[in-house]
């Protein structure tokens, strides 16, 4: 990954050819990031891919494919120039279709079956033994604080950062977040990723609780290997640290416990469900706002197809009507059904934008802001 910290990426502007010292395999700078750049094969369903991500895009999307219609003429889109030395065969130049879930035809397993899944995601509540590190950051909105207390495992602590409004009295209502697959590029969380999906909550008067999970920023495991069971080890910790993060928020006499609700953005929202259906009581009862749900096959006790069908809780769903990675006819919209939650607690809000729908900000915010107005209560 180091071609993408050295290339310009997650940043304000595009930068002239060659700036940023990233360098790719075959001697080419810029393959990450800056602009987006087109290139001849199509999906078969009227978009042309443009790959490699733009300045401002999260680092993940630099091998993540996009596509859009080639009439899009956003700035954020470009391409390189190049001489073949010989005519391109067809093969090379023939449409890649993308290979989607078919949730329709998933058979959810039982009742039984999913409580013993459970079973896997249930830790003690043994003492927190919270430690209060004191404000890191701040800023004419917030203050951002860190706190560390110990994990349910492993006999191990872990870091969290609360940004608390500075305009508006307590006690808080409380949006507990979980960044996307940027973040995965990350290692110290002294430097958090994703801040601009929840900034505009803290200036709207909430509290926003980071919690910094298994296998995220500095808290890689110590031993790595491929399978099924490290995805079951990595959702299960990684559930048990957002549990002792509300079991730390509950013990808070500035925050509203009845007034806490959940945000995730790209792979936040995808393993929201893990996160909310393992919770013990009272954590479980708590409304959810989410974006974004993750289409793929996972192991045993991991499926998410299991989860949000008994998801009951109100849900949140902001895509992008041209997003690659989670289509809307094959991914969005069936897993979305899928939700357990009664059809009136639940909205399917989709922007004109690929995966990254801060590109509609201003819609972002409102229909995000309304949503928590409306199951939280508007903050005077």
């Amino acid at each position: 990954m180091d071609v993408v910290q050295d290339s310009n990426t997650s940043r304000s502007k595009v930068a002239p050819v060659g700036t940023f010292p990233g360098l790719g395999p075959y001697g080419t700078y810029d393959m990450a990031g800056n602009v987006r750049e087109w290139v001849l094969n199509d999906t078969g369903a009227g978009t042309k891919f443009i790959l490699g991500g733009a300045w401002w895009s999260q680092t993940y999307l630099f091998g993540d494919p996009e596509a859009l219609s080639p009439f899009d003429r956003s700035p954020e889109g470009g391409f390189r120039c190049v001489r073949n030395t010989a005519p391109l065969s067809s093969a090379v130049l023939a449409p890649i279709k993308r290979l989607a879930r078919d949730f329709s035809a998933y058979t959810p397993v039982s009742d039984d079956v999913f409580r013993a899944y459970l079973a896997m995601y249930a830790y003690d509540r043994t003492p927190l033994e919270a430690k209060e590190e004191g404000v890191v950051a701040e800023t004419d909105d917030w203050r951002e604080e860190k706190i560390t207390l110990n994990t349910a495992y492993d006999n191990d602590r872990m870091t969290a950062y609360l940004f608390v409004p500075k305009h508006v009295r307590p006690p808080y209502q409380t949006v507990v977040f979980s960044p996307s697959a940027r973040l995965l590029a990350l290692h110290d969380s002294r430097n958090l990723g994703d801040i601009r999906f929840f900034d505009y909550i803290v200036q709207s008067g909430r509290a926003v609780l980071y919690p910094i999970l298994y296998s995220t920023y500095e808290r890689q495991p110590k031993k790595v290997f491929v399978g099924a069971g490290q995805t079951i080890e990595y959702l299960t910790k990684r559930s048990k640290d957002f549990g002792r993060a509300l079991d730390y928020l509950d013990g808070r006499s500035d925050i509203a416990r009845d007034k806490i609700a959940y945000l995730g953005v790209s792979m936040g929202s995808s393993r929201g469900r893990h996160l909310h259906d393992s919770l013990p009581e009272p954590a479980q009862g708590r409304d959810s706002p989410r974006r974004r749900l993750l289409s793929g096959h996972a192991a045993a006790g991991g499926d998410q197809a299991d989860f949000a069908l008994r998801l009951k809780v109100p849900v949140l769903m902001v895509n992008g009507r041209q997003d690659f990675v989670f289509p809307v006819d094959q991914s969005q919209n069936p897993l979305f059904r899928m939700l357990g939650t009664p059809q009136a607690d639940k909205q399917h809000a989709v922007f004109d934008t690929p995966h990254d729908v801060t590109e509609a900000r201003p819609d972002l915010i409102k229909v995000v802001l309304d949503w928590l107005d409306k199951y939280l209560g508007r903050i005077d």
